[in-house]
């Protein structure tokens, strides 16, 4: 039976910059979703471990050296701790494959590859972005000053937890903010490797805690009348909660959100071209990426062929457990997740969808959270498996008549975080993507692009993640007059 390696500090949180015992002594299970098995318990944060972090995080701002600092200086702190993770980056993704799931290739996609990527455009922007300038005005000249909220909440998810510190906790940090970075339960025995590269780079104490939790800590988090801004990623459901709260005491925050992304296969591209960068963009991580093109769009001159290739393309899968670093696709994180799973194709198949591959648990693997990568056909935008978003392997094909139809379906949605064509006519691309209402468009690929600024459209968001835009979201803007200053110089 698989089992979890022993992680640092499994009794303790990191709060203040010290492991400490949770305040009520909460504890809570590690599930391998291969297996269904508890593979370990660890501490885990209440209100009150909540309280703490916060309110290490508010000294460290008001009373620390943390936002004084240069830029210069944060930086050279922060690259301690990106350091840090980088040594423990195989621990970190052992440890991600066994509690959640993540595939050999995932881990090596997004931890190796992509998050030192976006540890350095972060330290990028941060150094590219004055923080005073003068300007001058009608009225006279000004000095404009941007300058740190205070506390920040980063609230991660669980499909790619060091790219997120790279757009999302280093920009706050660098910006000059305290952070209490919360994490989901999902990734419990991880939080505790970032937290060591936390203590390891020795930022000042309360600069940044890292704690995990369920719901009534997070919520209490968000809450919280010492948190200042509130960054978070994740469902829009739960989006809609933080917003509430935070317009209660009128808290900027910044929400990326879901999405039910749509891939528009043009008629141009042919099948041995087309599968290898579609693919990809359905089945990473099981499905559990909020870009997940999971609404294929094809003309019906090529839905067969198209739904051919990828049935075929599904079948070529290694299902399995994720310690084999061969298999390509594992179980999704967590038990409600492929609850979900069949029971949006059971509507689907009940609304008229047809399944052509998959819609069960495979066979051979009766523990753990199995679910097969699903294609369904006869699917119409109006269906529920059309308009909700799933978060799991479950994709869609949907006809389209031409490409002013493929552009209005891919549009009726309530979501808009990203969307894709696959195509070799580059006018056409680019005529597509200036008509989509989505935060990022691409090109024979999906995702957006890493390092440029990413957010949503409609329920997908509100803000913007990475580029210059990005930084500036955790920054605010100060006008100090200088016309009365000049005049009392003379």
């Amino acid at each position: 039976m698989p089992s979890l390696a022993p992680v640092p500090h499994p009794d303790e949180l990191f709060i203040g910059g010290a492991w400490t015992a949770p305040a009520a002594g909460g504890r809570a299970p590690v599930v391998n979703p291969s297996t269904g098995a508890v593979i370990a318990e660890l501490a885990d944060a209440g209100p009150a471990d909540i309280d703490r972090a916060v309110a290490a995080a508010r000294a460290a701002f008001d009373r620390g050296p943390w936002p004084e600092l240069s830029v210069e200086e944060r930086t050279a702190a922060l690259r301690r701790f990106t350091d840090a993770l980088k040594v423990r980056t195989p621990a970190i993704n052992e440890t991600w494959g066994a509690e959640c799931g993540a595939t050999v290739g995932w881990q090596q996609g997004l931890h190796d590859l992509a998050a030192p990527m976006m540890f350095e455009a972060a330290f990028a922007e941060a150094a590219a972005t004055p923080l005073v300038e003068r300007r001058d005005g009608p009225f006279g000249p000004a000095e404009i000053r941007r300058e740190p909220f205070g506390v920040a909440a980063c609230i991660i998810t669980y499909n790619g937890p060091l790219a997120y510190i790279g757009f999302k906790v280093l920009p706050a940090l660098l910006a000059g903010n305290t952070v209490v970075l919360k994490l989901p339960p999902e990734v419990r025995a991880l939080g505790h490797w970032v937290a060591e590269a936390v203590e390891a780079a020795e930022l000042p104490p309360g600069v940044l805690s890292v704690v995990t939790a369920g719901a009534d800590a997070s919520r209490h988090l968000v809450e919280h009348p010492d948190v200042d801004i509130v960054s978070f990623t994740g469902g829009t459901a739960v989006g809609r909660q933080i917003l509430r709260s935070t317009a209660e005491r009128i808290a900027p925050c910044t929400l990326e959100l879901g999405g039910k992304c749509a891939g528009i296969v043009a008629d141009d591209i042919p099948l041995e071209q087309l599968l290898p960068a579609l693919v990809p963009g359905l089945v990473a991580f099981q499905g559990q990426v909020c870009v997940a093109l999971t609404r294929v769009l094809v003309s019906g001159r090529r839905h067969d062929e198209v739904v051919a290739g990828l049935v075929e393309a599904f079948k070529a899968l290694s299902i399995g457990d994720v310690a084999d670093p061969e298999v390509t696709f594992g179980p999704v994180a967590v038990e409600r997740t492929r609850d979900r799973c069949e029971a949006s194709v059971a509507r689907a198949v009940a609304d008229g969808a047809t399944v052509a591959h998959g819609g069960r648990r495979p066979s051979g693997l009766d523990r753990g959270w199995f679910y097969e990568p699903t294609l369904l056909t006869d699917v119409t935008n109006d269906m529920a498996v059309a308009r909700d978003e799933v978060f799991g392997p479950v994709f869609t094909v949907i006809r389209y008549d031409d490409i002013d139809d493929a552009v209005r379906i891919a549009n009726d949605s309530p979501y808009g975080l990203s969307g894709a064509i696959f195509t070799n006519d580059g006018d056409l691309a680019l005529g597509v993507a200036r008509r989509i209402r989505a935060g990022s468009f691409t090109t024979n690929t999906v995702g957006g692009a890493p390092g440029h600024p990413f957010g949503g459209y409609k329920q997908s968001g509100i803000g913007r993640e990475m580029g210059p835009e990005g930084y500036l979201e955790w920054l605010q803007t100060k006008s100090i007059s200088l016309a009365s200053t000049l005049f009392m110089d003379h």
